[in-house]
């Protein structure tokens, strides 16, 4: 994974640039792992929003974060490669605790990003078959019709 670097934010951030990442030709999935790097405890005060932008928007989706000190990676993609694959990683606090927001000194909340991404390979070429029991037109009898839809 490449690391992007730390970001620290607080209560009153909106939106917060994390770096820019370009998905390499022909991938449709972008990981990105997140770990809190302070405070050193639970983070009780709010969550994220994260989301890779291109000019044409946010064609990976958007995920909803929570801090662990451990890491967590998150997994962005729509089954399909991007139409632009130059863009940037970003970060929104959402506060979920008023508390954060109205505290004197708020404490701040620093996170760890690093990216990678790849393809997400799918389970092979689905088929579907349609078997169906039609009168036959020069009143023969019945006719088995088989239309393959692969």
């Amino acid at each position: 994974m490449v690391d992007l670097g730390n970001i620290t934010v607080g209560p009153l951030d909106l939106q917060v640039l994390v770096g820019p990442f370009s998905l390499n030709e022909g991938d449709d999935t972008l990981w990105v792992n997140i770990t809190q790097i302070s405070p050193q405890q639970q983070w009780n005060y709010s969550f994220g929003l994260l989301w890779w932008e291109s000019v044409d928007g946010r064609q990976l989706g958007t995920q909803k974060v929570y801090g662990t000190q451990l890491g967590e990676i998150f997994r962005f993609g729509v089954g399909r490669a991007p139409l632009e694959r130059d863009g940037s990683i970003y970060f929104a606090p959402r506060a979920y605790n008023r508390r954060w927001i109205s505290i004197e000194n708020p404490p701040l909340w620093t996170l760890n990003f690093a990216a990678e991404s790849g393809v997400t390979s799918g389970g092979g070429a689905l088929t579907a078959v349609s078997n169906s029991l039609v009168r036959s037109t020069d009143g023969t009898g019945l006719q088995l019709v088989q239309v393959d839809f692969s």
